[in-house]
């Protein structure tokens, strides 16, 4: 991609560098280190205590994350659960520990890993110094930061366009240009956005509450069933019992979405708008796509990844391997050892010329 340069900042480092894609969502980390199999897990964090009977197990963790950390929030009480991003916002150094841990499962922790990575277009210049320092001194590793979208258009391919990236807490909407970045924005109008009102609804509805992880199944899955004792009797809540109510939902909150969206491209060439790309979690939501080409049916057609959710770790891998290339010391060529033989016949040819 002749447009990393453009990303990318000078450098040299030794030793053989391994390119990893890191994405830490709001909700879900994504991290690969070959760009195809991306291993994905909640980002939670929650730092261990001394605990009753705790010679059961042979040792003590300090630290729990993803799906081991979200069992022990559910049956444990006064545990506090760490998501270092709210709202786009860093909000404590517990990513590092997210970092930490996706590194080790992919056994790149020791080989000073070259991270591709991404936070909100319209996070502070502090934000993103003080994430690549911790980063690269925490983890003794070199880190490519970018906005977040732009995985995305790398994964695809796509040097000229405009990305929409609908997370759990933000959407990211970034416009490149040879992959050069013109302008973008941060909306505080993520999947929470219409999940706080969809829960509300079914609340209303059923009188009971979900999690964000039993919503998204609920949705995606129309033989899902979720049930619970309330008042010793058994209340469940099926696909179709909500999925009407949330259709109307759902095109309300890609009516905000698009809207900003269209304000950030007004005035835009027609040969960038060519290219839009959705991308994110909230893209993968039953009818958002349909209602997005809806919207922009009359500025171009829609583009979304074949896997959404994972498309900008893998697109982070991408640029970080071409990262890790510019920054691999260059070999020299050693000179051909030469006998004096025929360093003799050399010269001997020298004072030849051509009549």
């Amino acid at each position: 991609m002749a447009g990393i340069k453009k990303f990318i900042k000078d450098g040299r480092v030794d030793g053989n560098m391994k390119p990893v894609g890191l994405d830490i969502g709001t909700n879900y980390t994504k991290t690969t280190a070959d760009g195809k199999d991306v291993l994905l897990f909640p980002s939670v964090v929650v730092f261990g205590e001394e605990k009753d009977w705790s010679l059961l197990k042979k040792s003590q963790k300090d630290v729990y994350i993803g799906e081991e950390a979200l069992d022990i929030v559910q049956n444990m009480e006064n545990v506090e659960m760490l998501r270092p991003l709210h709202e786009g916002r860093l909000m404590h150094k517990s990513y590092l520990e997210l970092a930490r841990y996706a590194l080790s499962s992919l056994n790149v922790l020791e080989s000073q890993p070259v991270i591709g990575t991404g936070l909100p277009v319209k996070s502070s210049r502090q934000e993103r110094e003080e994430l690549t320092r911790s980063l690269e001194n925490e983890l003794n590793a070199r880190v490519l930061l970018l906005p977040q979208p732009v995985g995305t258009l790398a994964h695809l391919g796509i040097e000229t366009g405009v990305c929409i990236d609908i997370g759990f807490g933000t959407t990211d909407v970034v416009v490149i240009s040879h992959m050069e970045y013109l302008k973008g924005d941060t909306m505080l109008m993520g999947v929470d956005r219409l999940y706080d009102n969809f829960e509300v609804t079914i609340r209303n509805k059923a009188g009971i509450s979900l999690t964000p992880e039993e919503m998204t199944n609920l949705l995606t899955n129309e033989q899902y069933e979720i049930g619970r004792i309330r008042g010793g009797k058994r209340i469940s809540v099926t696909h179709d019992n909500i999925i009407d109510d949330y259709n109307s939902l759902m095109v309300s909150w890609v009516e905000r979405i698009s809207n900003r969206a269209k304000m950030l491209m007004e005035g835009l060439s027609t040969t960038i708008v060519d290219k839009i790309v959705l991308t994110g979690g909230g893209s993968a939501l039953p009818g958002v796509y349909e209602e997005f080409q809806r919207r922009f049916e009359d500025v171009g057609k829609i583009l979304v990844p074949e896997d959404p959710i994972r498309a900008n770790a893998k697109g982070y891998y991408v640029l970080a391997k071409l990262y890790a290339d510019e920054l691999e010391p260059k070999k020299e060529s050693k000179p051909v050892e030469k006998s004096e033989g025929k360093k003799e016949e050399k010269k001997e040819e020298k004072p030849k010329k051509k009549k």
